[in-house]
């Protein structure tokens, strides 16, 4: 593959990230596939994230400290949005967004682009985080790679609203676009995976995106094995009366109990 040819932008939000950031830039940068730009959005630090992120010699933009952590609330799709308002017109054709403390392995990028070249309607793909679960069919957020003139048709930014990571993955289904998670494109995060999952949150993005019901049950059935808690509090998410909807949320309800249907005729014609 000729790294010349795919220019790829990686947006990092990060905020006190210190502990995990300078591990995570040097694994990028061992890309077999050259990162065209790197943008860390310094999401008002209060440790030396900045200069870490400056001794890697990538760019930097640095936000207002608003006193507390995007992760899990509306407020991260700001903050990813400030990298994309960086990125120039058909200075790239791939845009990458990667958390703070994920680690990719050499071959990550390269192998993403390379399925992504060779599909016209793929628009959306990332790997899997080592640990977590190997069943999930959508794009995870960090990891996750977006072609780029998809992504400029629908404005080029993120909805400031609950699950905009999943609003644009829906917004490329109902469109007849594809989506693809790569299984052996396997990375690592240096913190535990779900550790920090708002799972309110979750629940409104489920109400925000319009799910089925019986989708939203079985979501939050899934969860409450490992964490009774937090599938509670998914569940009240869920049924928060005050969450504004978004324009597809009756597309992505249909689109929902399409797949519901197909896996019980599935089952039960086997």
């Amino acid at each position: 593959m000729n790294n010349i040819d795919k220019k790829v932008i990686v947006i990092i939000p990060a905020r006190n990230e210190s502990q995990f950031l300078n591990f995570t830039l040097a694994a990028l940068k061992k890309q077999t596939l050259t990162p065209y730009r790197i943008i860390v959005v310094n999401d008002g630090s209060t440790d030396n994230t900045h200069d870490i992120a400056k001794k890697s010699h990538v760019e930097v933009l640095d936000l207002d400290d608003r006193g507390f952590r995007a992760t899990g609330q509306p407020i991260l799709a700001y903050v990813i949005n400030k990298g994309l308002e960086n990125i120039l017109d058909n200075e790239c054709q791939y845009v990458m967004i990667l958390g703070a403390d994920h680690i990719l392995p050499p071959d990550y990028m390269s192998k993403l682009i390379a399925i992504m070249d060779a599909n016209r309607s793929l628009v959306i793909t990332s790997g899997i985080i080592n640990g977590e679960s190997q069943r999930d069919t959508s794009p995870r957020g960090s990891g996750r790679i977006i072609k780029y003139d998809f992504w400029k048709k629908l404005g080029l930014h993120y909805p400031t609203w609950y699950g905009f990571e999943s609003y644009i993955v829906y917004k490329a289904l109902i469109e007849s676009y594809k989506i693809q998670v790569v299984r052996n494109a396997v990375s690592w995060s240096q913190r535990p995976t779900g550790k920090t999952t708002n799972y309110k949150s979750y629940g409104k993005a489920m109400r925000a995106l319009g799910y089925h019901p019986l989708y939203a049950i079985g979501r939050i059935t899934l969860t409450i094995k490992n964490n009774p808690k937090g599938a509670m509090n998914m569940l009240l998410g869920y049924l928060h009366l005050r969450v504004k909807k978004y324009d597809i949320a009756s597309d992505v309800c249909k689109f929902q109990f399409n797949e519901i249907k197909r896996k019980i005729i599935s089952k039960f014609c086997l």
